[in-house]
């Protein structure tokens, strides 16, 4: 699966880092970097998988996952500094203050979405309160569509054979 987070199709690469991030465990810090690596991908979807399963991985506090994060932030590509924001919004709390003036900085970003990542996660940070906790994702586990109201099913396509 590490080999497969450098697949051509996205589609791999996203689905390699959700499942990186599923198999690691806190300490295995070669899969902490190769998620962390995630967080240079050209894709947005891939680089999302990244932050939500470094922060599911290690949650609040893991000063690896930070620094990690931190050491991206002048990044050349703005789609990783903002990935690196959004996870410091995730994992970082609000009395580490060399990272929120990190953070802070980014307010000044060349790129919009760096910028409008920055503010929010600095409202995010200072909700985080000291101490090692895990992180819970809030987003929906998309394994399961019918579950969610989505029909994974071929029914309403077979219903229109026929039609234009």
């Amino acid at each position: 699966e590490k080999s497969s987070c450098d697949d051509r199709s996205w589609i791999v690469r996203k689905a390699a880092t959700d499942s990186l991030a599923k198999t690691a465990t806190q300490n295995d810090l070669a899969s902490l970097r190769k998620l962390a690596k995630m967080l240079e991908d050209f894709d947005p979807l891939p680089r999302m998988a990244a932050i939500y399963g470094i922060a599911e991985l290690c949650g609040v506090g893991h000063r690896k996952a930070i620094r990690l994060a931190e050491a991206r932030l002048e990044h050349r590509d703005p789609g990783t500094r903002q990935a690196c924001v959004q996870l410091l919004e995730k994992i970082t709390y609000d009395d580490n203050e060399e990272i929120y003036k990190k953070v802070e900085e980014r307010l000044d970003d060349e790129d919009e979405h760096v910028r409008d990542s920055a503010h929010y996660a600095l409202i995010e940070i200072k909700k985080n309160k000291p101490g090692r906790r895990k992180w819970i994702s809030d987003l929906p586990d998309l394994s399961d569509l019918d579950r969610l109201g989505f029909d994974s099913s071929d029914d309403e396509e077979n219903a229109k054979e026929g039609l234009w």
